[in-house]
């Protein structure tokens, strides 16, 4: 509790399937220095985020027109590599990938 009031963990919203879960819960995906996106692992770099669910299938059906909603800005198709992306997001949540 802080100042009497009971404190709450943020919530986000994912990108793909729309459902609302708190902050920490969902993997955040920024644009690095160079204008392509990236995994934010910290939640710390500038400017607008989008945020996916962990699971396979949610970052399996990630496309750039989601990425350009949540940046609010068109994206070149050159801005993300969705292979890297997915298999980042994967490893950071500790599940296996196979070769």
């Amino acid at each position: 509790m802080i100042g009497g009031k009971k404190w709450r963990e943020p919530q986000r919203t994912c990108i793909v399937c729309g459902s609302k879960r708190t902050k920490l819960d969902l993997l955040r995906l920024a644009l690095d220095g160079e204008g392509r996106v990236c995994l934010d692992h910290l939640q710390r770099y500038p400017g607008r985020g989008g945020y996916v669910c962990p699971r396979p299938d949610c970052l399996a059906r990630l496309k750039l027109s989601h990425l350009q909603k949540a940046f609010r800005r068109l994206l070149p198709e050159t801005a993300w590599n969705p292979g890297l992306v997915i298999m980042e997001a994967l490893q950071s949540c500790g599940a296996a990938i196979k070769e």
